[in-house]
């Protein structure tokens, strides 16, 4: 044996005996296959997709299998059905949950922007001169109820419009949306990349709100502090199984370390080819004006809950009805990323 292919050989043995040892020394998982349900191509859930294609979620020992919805309201009715362990899915639906007395928990952030952008359809832009002419629109959120319908419901609120005043329709976030808009089927459309740089690139949307960088989420929503994307489970999910939300964690951990570090060439290169809706060119731009929506290590701000609560119990009567009894740090917990490795 030629000392390269000594070399080789000596390499791989050495890494199969680190990783003996490090499966030896980690707590043995509760759970091994375990099932995260999620909605299809959005930028802000990359992380997910990063873990599986990349194989952290494998090396934690994790079996993953990856349910798609819709929307939001579709993940959370599979989570806490029991189908599905894991959502992926917005922070503030623990919050809603919460006011349904629903213990539902963030254990890692994704997204600390909502990356949204609400925009009119060039087909409609004759008729909209400002937010008090959504009165009578048809407008496309991903799922009726959804977070984005909810943000979507706060920025007409704030420009005194009547929020029965105008029709919303579920779309998706996928191809469905854009053809949505291409057709003339929906006046305007809050959605995310990369649907969002498609459209804005074609000029079949003109954006009204965009809330992919912290100016831009101060502008549109009066904080920088909007917590979005994040990785949800149960109370009880945690309680029973946290060895194994610990090395779900540890993978979303690792993902986002790799989209802090990759080029926007890489990160596609690891995502499925669903992600690119068709043209590659343009998520990569899809991606890079998204970019900054990212967390970089998972943590919950504090401050960034509570303003999502301020915010959606301005229009949201059930969430402003259960605003004395919320309890919202045991909305989300730092303790699984603050132990994952760094």
């Amino acid at each position: 044996m030629n000392r390269a292919r000594l070399a080789v050989v000596t390499a791989a043995l050495l890494a199969t005996l680190l990783g003996a040892q490090r499966s030896e020394a980690a707590p043995p998982l509760e759970k091994t296959h375990i099932d995260i349900a999620t909605v299809g191509a959005v930028m802000g859930y990359l992380p997910v997709d990063i873990a599986i294609s990349k194989g952290y979620f494998k090396d934690e020992g994790l079996d993953v299998e990856r349910s798609m919805f819709p929307g939001g309201p579709k993940v959370l009715q599979s989570m806490l059905g029991g189908t599905a362990d894991f959502g992926s899915s917005a922070y503030s639906n623990t919050l809603t949950m919460a006011a349904k007395n629903q213990k539902v928990v963030a254990v890692a952030l994704m997204a600390r922007y909502p990356g949204y952008v609400f925009g009119i359809s060039s087909k409609s832009a004759a008729k909209f001169k400002s937010m008090k002419d959504l009165s009578g629109m048809k407008l496309g959120v991903t799922s009726p109820g959804s977070s984005n319908n909810l943000v979507l419901d706060y920025l007409a609120s704030q420009a005194g419009v009547d929020l029965k005043s105008f029709s919303v329709i579920g779309v998706g976030a996928e191809a469905g949306a854009a053809a949505a808009v291409r057709q003339g089927q929906i006046d305007g459309l809050i959605s995310v990349d990369p649907v969002i740089t498609m459209l804005t690139d074609s000029h079949d949307l003109n954006v009204v709100a965009d809330m992919r960088t912290a100016d831009g989420v101060k502008a549109a929503l009066g904080t920088s502090q909007y917590p979005e994307a994040a990785i949800l489970t149960t109370a009880d999910f945690i309680a029973k199984n946290p060895h194994t939300v610990q090395a779900v964690v540890n993978a979303i951990v690792r993902a986002q370390k790799f989209l802090q570090t990759a080029t926007p060439e890489e990160v596609t290169a690891a995502l499925p080819v669903s992600y690119q809706l068709g043209n590659r060119q343009a998520f990569i731009a899809a991606y890079k004006n998204s970019h900054p929506i990212f967390s970089t290590d998972g943590r919950f701000d504090p401050a960034g809950p509570v303003s999502v609560f301020n915010i959606l119990s301005k229009f949201d009567k059930d969430l402003a009805n259960a605003k004395g009894r919320i309890d919202i740090p045991s909305t989300y917990t730092n303790r699984f990323v603050d132990a994952a490795p760094h």
